[in-house]
């Protein structure tokens, strides 16, 4: 990699849409779509588990309200519109969750991704399209200024350590998470590092660990012909974990195809966002340079607007390309897509699924601990 221009440390800000597409449609390699169901936990079906949701939900209501406030006004709102427009959210978004605290069903079908789906609704009645903007802008530019060495490390490595290190970079960037109340109180002391992150991860055998098999099929196997990766969260998540990923699986010849976020939720990077960021690096990465010029590295918009994701309600756009390109390789990455929204999701083809658990509540339900690694690989014949 040749040493990057000053472009990639300058922020990076795209204003996405504040609405989802309406069509969309199942994604095609699901193996099961008419028993497919995005989040498998029916928070009416367990007092314990519904009231620590329905709490964190509101709790971290208040911290993004903050930030929302913060980034309307970078963009010249008044600081007295903004204000007024986040007390009336968070009113709305409270009497929400007192509905639900006194009648879990009074609106029908209740789980961690319906609770997202309204959180995102009343902010966007409010006008608050990006409330995680400065934050998004702010982890992209740090990142991105230690990306070139990181890729340089880990073209120093060889097969399979190789592997190895780059799944570590996926957890520990996947920390940088204001989703969830343990990281967010890191996050926003500044205490966070990926380094530190990396050197502190749990040693294996992790909650979930299938790297083995995963390494044994990448020593004996084929490369896959394409891989459809779901990326999480913008900043060291995206930059250290995502984007070498996907740069290793083209360096063996597969094609690979990025999925972001159709509208902005939380910190969660957006499909415009990481168009923008890859062409920066295109410009001193030859590998990803040349796939995404060439065609072999796509970034399409998902059709969500939720740190989860609903695999029945994807974008026409990625069905399409999925069934083009021939993606023999799913992976979704972050607690919520990979664990909380599709952890045993079977798939048509080899699927990985990939996180670090940051949220006490999700660990339990699976009998980890705090920042347990989750990776799940799953081989189709």
């Amino acid at each position: 990699a040749r040493d990057p221009p000053s472009l990639i440390t300058k922020s990076i800000i795209v204003r996405s849409p504040m609405s989802v597409p309406s069509e969309t449609c199942v994604l095609p390699l699901l193996a099961d779509p008419a028993g497919y169901h995005a989040c498998q936990w029916d928070l009416r079906e367990s007092d314990e588990r519904r009231v620590y949701w329905l709490h964190h939900f509101g709790k971290q209501f208040q911290s993004l309200l903050a930030e929302a406030a913060r980034a309307e006004m970078s963009l010249s709102v008044s600081e007295q519109d903004a204000t007024r427009r986040a007390d009336a959210a968070r009113a709305t978004f409270d009497a929400y969750l007192k509905k639900l605290l006194a009648d879990p069903r009074a609106l029908g079908r209740l789980d961690i991704l319906t609770i997202c789906i309204e959180r995102e609704r009343i902010l966007r009645e409010q006008g608050f399209a990006d409330p995680y903007l400065l934050v998004k802008q702010r982890e992209n530019a740090a990142a991105l200024k230690l990306l070139p060495a990181h890729l340089a490390e880990l073209d120093a490595l060889a097969s399979p350590q190789l592997e190895q290190r780059i799944v570590e970079g996926v957890f520990a960037g996947n920390i940088f998470d204001v989703g969830a109340l343990a990281t967010l109180a890191i996050f926003e002391a500044g205490a966070m590092s990926f380094h530190d992150t990396r050197a502190k991860l749990k040693a294996r055998p992790w909650l979930f660990d299938d790297l083995d098999k995963w390494l044994e099929r990448m020593r004996t196997g084929k490369p896959h012909k394409a891989a459809l990766i779901f990326a999480d969260n913008a900043g060291f998540d995206v930059v250290m974990g995502i984007l070498p990923l996907a740069r290793s699986l083209l360096k063996c010849g597969t094609g690979v195809i990025l999925a972001a976020n159709t509208t902005p939720s939380l910190n969660d990077i957006t499909a415009a966002e990481l168009r923008e960021m890859v062409t920066h690096v295109s410009e001193w990465d030859a590998i990803i340079g040349d796939a995404f010029r060439g065609g072999d590295l796509e970034i399409i918009a998902s059709g969500c607007g939720t740190p989860l994701i609903d695999l029945s309600r994807v974008s026409n756009e990625l069905a399409e390309a999925c069934e083009r390109r021939g993606v023999d390789l799913v992976v979704l990455e972050g607690m919520g897509r990979a664990v909380e929204s599709n952890i045993h999701v079977p798939f048509t083809c080899d699927a990985i699924k990939i996180a670090l658990i940051k949220d006490l509540g999700v660990a339990t339900a699976f009998g980890g601990q705090m920042y347990d690694q989750v990776f799940k690989y799953e081989q189709r014949a």
